[in-house]
């Protein structure tokens, strides 16, 4: 039975110039095997042979689950098996854990000893920190990644994990490098993977990030569930800046923090002799030999949220207020995200405003043209009401309300609360 990560092995292994027998020897396989993996462009699944079922069998996929959670102890799982129904003996659930227990002592040795060769893998991980951002500690999360030769690495700082983040992450990461390895080592986040058994036979990934693995083309991979001994370059690189950037520092804002990263990163973190390879990532990165973007446009995820506008000429996206014209109060709009780091708002799909994307939270972003606007709209109305006189309840019934407010009160949330117009 062979999974996801051993197929990884071979074809690792392989890559780094290893005979078939050598392989086969090493990791216990028939030659056969080795060379049936060879030939595979991808893993393919596993297909049991019909065998007369067990009294065991309708709790196997339970048991491989729970194994690692438990530490491979037969007793604990006889005794929760018990309790879901299984009125078998102890002995077939001890044989059923033996070769779980094998394969994990097997991961452990193949941890430490495996090594890739230059431009094949990099590992990425997300973590989350508190920092101090102006005058409030703020709880951040740390997109990182290291390439898994040099031990090169690339940090940023973000507002949340979702996958508009991680892949906007990836692409500065692929600007920072300079390029692309062929392979990227992963855990197991929903952004990344939906589902998959606990050997990596049957994987269901998220087709977003899958799309966007295709795009740019790399391959994704996935550690084991419950051992990330599997991705300890990342490990030790997010403890690394955790525990030697963020501690008795100051940022500014979420820009502040990412610039002063990148350049500790140029200045200390690539340029100390890794504790591992004893030589400067910096001076082993030019053996890395990455894949070029080609000049690949950015991938973009179009989202697209359905808002109301406020009284205010204001539409509420990703905890960021932004303003459209006024004829549009009250109307139904439609955000997407528009080129660069921009948010588009449409009206019945007409473009009615632009705006930089704001990455901080609770922030108003205004176009003053917009409440320009909103003053001559104002005089308008008051004109047709006046026209209208002997109809007054009428009149109002067919127009919303809206807030007028001076001129200066938006002048100062755009320059005096921190917002981008």
């Amino acid at each position: 039975m062979i999974g996801f990560d051993r197929w990884v092995e071979v074809k690792g292994l392989r890559r780094q110039g290893w005979s078939i027998r050598k392989i086969a020897r090493e990791l216990g396989l028939h030659r056969k095997t080795v060379r049936k993996i060879l030939r595979q462009e991808r893993p393919e699944p596993y297909q049991r042979t019909m065998k007369k079922p067990t009294i065991l069998a309708p709790f196997m996929d339970f048991l491989v689950k729970r194994a690692p959670e438990v530490d491979y102890c037969a007793r604990r799982l006889f005794l929760e098996l018990q309790d879901l129904g299984y009125r078998g003996s102890y002995d077939p659930v001890k044989r059923a854990v033996r070769p779980l227990r094998e394969e994990r002592r097997w991961l452990e040795e193949a941890t430490v000893r495996f090594e890739t060769p230059p431009g094949q893998q990099a590992q990425a991980d997300w973590a989350s920190a508190w920092a101090w951002i102006g005058e409030e500690r703020r709880r951040v999360h740390l997109f990182a990644i290291v390439l898994g030769y040099s031990r090169c690495l690339f940090g940023e700082f973000t507002e949340d994990e979702k996958l508009p983040a991680l892949l906007r992450c990836h692409e500065h990461a692929f600007d920072w490098l300079g390029g692309l390895p062929r392979e990227v080592l992963y855990d197991n986040a929903k952004t990344v993977v939906l589902r998959r058994d606990l050997e990596g036979r049957h994987i269901v990934w998220n087709p977003t990030f899958w799309d966007f693995a295709q795009y740019y083309g790399f391959i994704p991979l996935l550690c084991r569930p419950y051992w990330p001994r599997t991705k300890g370059k990342i490990e030790s690189g997010v403890k690394y800046i955790k525990r030697s950037f963020l501690p008795g520092r100051r940022f500014s804002s979420l820009e502040d923090l990412n610039a002063q990263l990148q350049e500790w990163i140029r200045r200390v973190a690539d340029s100390r002799i890794h504790g591992t390879t004893h030589q400067k990532p910096a001076e082993l990165f030019p053996e890395e030999k990455l894949h070029a973007r080609d000049g690949r446009p950015p991938y973009r995820i179009q989202i697209s949220l359905v808002r109301r506008v406020s009284r205010d000429l204001l539409v509420s996206v990703e905890s960021n207020l932004y303003s459209v014209p006024a004829r549009y109060v009250g109307a139904w709009v439609e955000v997407q995200a528009g080129p660069g780091d921009t948010i588009d708002i449409y009206h019945r799909g007409v473009l009615i405003a632009r705006h930089q994307r704001c990455w901080e939270r609770h922030r108003r972003v205004v176009d003053l043209e917009h409440y320009r606007g909103l003053l001559l709209e104002r005089k308008a109305k008051e004109e047709r009401e006046a026209t209208l006189a002997p109809f007054p309840t009428l009149w109002r019934a067919a127009q919303p309300e809206v807030e007028v407010r001076d001129l200066a009160v938006y002048e100062a949330v755009a320059c005096g609360e921190g917002s981008h117009g």
